[in-house]
């Protein structure tokens, strides 16, 4: 709960409007660790306009797939690490954005989950997760500022319960813009169209179900690893064949839980990883608007 609390107080989001325009995207992250494991995700993602009804409205089609592989190096660990070192997540969902009027505007997703070491043939029902949020913005244009508000459910930041979803997004001139909330904040130098340098905080994780029964202490439990961490870096953003987007990010962790949890929530055994390094690249093409862009940032 300490480390809970860590993160509301220094984590600042922009999720309002943050899909204003379609993408397909691959990535790569890794949390670094030399004490206890290391870990590696790989995305392969999209949001991909199905439907825009007015140039205000527009639905979506959104999915991912993620491979997350979990190098144990800590000889300490109580079982099995080979039960808990690969997961794969699946998921698929809708994403529906509405600009109202006088600058206010409203943004819906669902995103289904498989997430699962897929250790059994057989599917269960506790591989499903489900990934949803609602969101409303206030945009006042001669200000150049925008409000956030809303709520978002989502077990892959490793936490089962829905978040607050808070920002305030400030331009302060063609070069500066920074957004500041829960639970993301970013502060923005633009250099010029295809350059930008970005300084951030993110809250991220993972949920997988353990497909099986895994051994602790000659016990036999079941239930999922989750992985919690907050982290602060600076990122370098290039634009290239106007479509393209190479971003590229390096920092360290402020907050990083790995455990084993029963189906309820209960720990069952915390790994106690250590805070570490941050690398994340990858390469997004843009595809075409779906509504009027209409944050400052």
């Amino acid at each position: 709960m300490r480390k809970l609390l860590i993160i509301l107080i220094f984590s600042a989001v922009g999720i309002g409007f943050a899909q204003e325009i379609g993408s397909i995207y691959v990535n790569s992250e890794f949390l670094q660790n030399t004490q206890v494991a290391t870990i590696k995700k790989n995305n392969v993602g999209f949001v991909i306009p199905i439907k825009n009804a007015t140039n205000k409205e527009s639905i979506s089609a959104i999915g991912e797939y993620q491979s997350t592989h979990i190098k144990f190096v800590d000889d300490d660990v109580p079982f099995e690490t080979e039960q808990v070192d690969n997961y794969q997540t699946f998921s698929f969902g809708v994403l529906y954005n509405r600009i109202l009027k006088n600058g206010w505007g409203f943004t819906f997703k669902i995103e289904p989950q498989l997430s699962s070491n897929y250790d059994e043939v057989e599917f269960q029902s506790h591989d499903i997760f489900v990934n949803g949020s609602i969101v409303v913005d206030k945009l006042n244009a001669e200000a150049q500022t925008m409000w956030t508000f809303g709520a978002e459910y989502d077990p892959q930041n490793g936490l089962h319960f829905p978040i607050p979803v808070i920002a305030y997004t400030k331009r302060l001139s063609d070069e500066w813009a920074y957004k500041i909330g829960f639970p993301e904040s970013r502060a923005k130098y633009t250099l010029n169209d295809n350059h930008n340098i970005e300084a951030f905080t993110t809250l991220d994780g993972l949920v997988g179900n353990i497909n099986d029964d895994v051994e602790i202490h000659s016990t036999d439990y079941v239930g999922t690893l989750n992985n919690t961490y907050f982290v602060g870096g600076i990122g370098y953003n290039l634009r290239f064949l106007k479509n393209f987007l190479l971003e590229s990010k390096v920092g360290y962790t402020a907050v990083n839980n790995l455990k084993v949890q029963s189906y309820d929530n209960n720990e069952i055994y915390d790994l106690e990883i250590q805070n570490s390094l941050y690398i994340n690249f990858g390469l997004k093409y843009n595809l075409k608007s779906l509504v009027k862009v209409k944050s400052p940032y």
